[in-house]
């Protein structure tokens, strides 16, 4: 029985260290993608101030621009080279990124490729400026947020230290062998993992909301 527990606690460990770290993972490459971002309007702003077109400016980018976005511009200058119309493809871009700052460059390049704009440059330059000092504060939270959260993890550690140092001892070792011991170790197993979810529930910074979910076509 006791060997089960002992394979049955290996197996749930290496389950949460496998699910922690594909979710570290994830959040990664969001984070690298996010980041990604100023580049991306710079050159844009930058192509499109050379006389470039916005259909051109958008696919140069499958080329020039950040590694992290460039498959999803590459697909974009594929759906252009193959007749489809410039809305549908800027529609499908929008769709796959689904995040708020290519909701408002898709938006903006959509309006000034439909109606004419002479300020597209200036609002994508004051879209660039936001994304920055966005992600610069963000990045410092994150900063201060990570050394709380690690004295987090080594508060929420040490008992587990201590509840192994103590196993070492023949009465505790017995102790903790009684239905009552192995009652009291539950409990603490389930209380860490509550303290430790809403630890990193916590320390997560809210997302920006998008607004303009609509598809390009709707408006």
């Amino acid at each position: 029985m006791r060997k089960l527990l002992i394979w049955i606690f290996l197996l749930f460990l290496v389950a949460v260290i496998y699910l922690v770290v594909k979710i570290n993972r994830e959040k990664k490459v969001v984070q690298n993608r996010a980041n990604a971002w100023p580049e991306a309007l710079d050159l844009v702003i930058s192509s499109l101030q050379s006389g470039a077109s916005i259909i051109e400016s958008l696919s140069n980018l499958a080329n020039v621009g950040p590694n992290s976005l460039r498959l999803d511009f590459a697909d974009f200058s594929s759906n252009m080279a193959g007749g489809m119309k410039f809305e549908m493809a800027l529609n499908k871009l929008k769709m796959k990124f689904a995040d708020p700052i290519s909701d408002q460059l898709c938006e903006a390049l959509y309006f000034a490729a439909k109606f004419g704009s002479r300020n597209t440059i200036k609002v994508l330059r004051e879209i660039s400026e936001y994304v920055s000092a966005d992600l610069s504060v963000r990045a410092e939270i994150n900063t201060r947020f990570g050394w709380i959260k690690n004295s987090a993890n080594l508060a929420a550690l040490a008992p587990w230290l201590l509840f192994l140092i103590l196993r070492t001892q023949t009465n505790a070792k017995i102790a903790y062998q009684q239905p009552v011991g192995q009652f009291l170790v539950g409990i603490g197993v389930l209380a860490t993992l509550i303290a430790y979810y809403w630890m990193n529930r916590i320390a997560n910074l809210p997302k920006a909301k998008r607004i303009f979910t609509l598809s390009l076509s709707e408006t």
